[in-house]
C-alpha cells in the first residue's frame, strides 16, 4: 500500500512539474491524460508528451528536426525503422516515450496506452473495443489527471474524435471522418 502511494504521490508530483514546464513556455498549454486506452491516440503539438504503451506500435515525426530535443524511446523487443527523413515506428511491448520541448507527430496504436501530454496542437482520439460495450478507456482535456482520478475523465470515443489542444473549450473542433 505504502508502494503505491508513493507512487501515486511521485506521478502527481512529476505531472505538476511537467506541466509547469510547459506552462512556462507557452502561456496558453493544454493538458491531456488517457489512461487504459485501446485503440489510437494521434498528437500534432508543440509541447511534451510522456507515456507508456503496452503494446502495440509509436509511429513519431519530429518536426523540429534541428532543436536539441529529441524522442527517447525503451521497451521490450523494440524494433525501430526509419520510415522517412524525420519519422521513426517503433514496435514493441512495454514502450515507454519522452519527448521535451520541440514539435512533434506522434501516433500510438495498440492496448494499454497512458499518455499525458502539454502543449499546443491537435489531438485525435479513437478508441477500439473488441467487443460492444468493452471499456477502451478515458481520457481527459484540460483537466484531471486520468491515472489519478478516472472517474472524473471520459470514455474514449469510438469513432474518430478532433480536438484543437490548448486554447480555449470554446475554440474546440468538433468530429472528424476517419481516413
Amino acid at each position: 500500500m505504502r508502494t503505491l502511494a508513493l507512487i501515486s504521490c511521485t506521478g502527481a508530483a512529476a505531472l505538476a512539474a511537467f506541466a509547469g514546464l510547459a506552462g512556462a513556455a507557452e502561456p496558453n498549454a493544454g493538458t491531456l491524460s488517457v489512461e487504459r486506452g485501446k485503440g489510437v491516440v494521434m498528437l500534432d503539438l508543440r509541447g511534451s508528451v510522456l507515456g507508456r504503451l503496452s503494446n502495440g506500435t509509436l509511429r513519431v515525426t519530429d518536426h523540429t528536426p534541428g532543436d536539441r530535443y529529441g524522442a527517447y524511446v525503451v521497451g521490450r523487443k523494440l524494433t525501430q525503422t526509419r520510415v522517412g527523413p524525420r519519422t521513426v515506428l517503433y514496435r514493441g511491448q512495454g514502450l515507454r516515450f519522452r519527448m521535451l520541448g520541440g514539435g512533434y507527430r506522434v501516433v500510438i496504436r495498440g492496448a494499454g496506452i497512458d499518455v499525458e501530454a502539454v502543449g499546443r496542437g491537435v489531438v485525435m482520439l479513437d478508441g477500439e473495443p473488441k467487443v460492444e460495450g468493452e471499456d477502451s478507456g478515458v481520457y481527459s482535456l484540460d483537466g484531471a489527471d486520468c491515472g489519478v482520478e478516472p472517474q472524473l475523465c471520459a470514455p474514449l470515443p469510438t469513432e474518430p474524435e478532433r480536438f484543437v489542444f490548448g486554447p480555449t473549450a470554446g475554440e474546440r473542433s468538433s468530429r472528424v471522418v476517419a481516413s
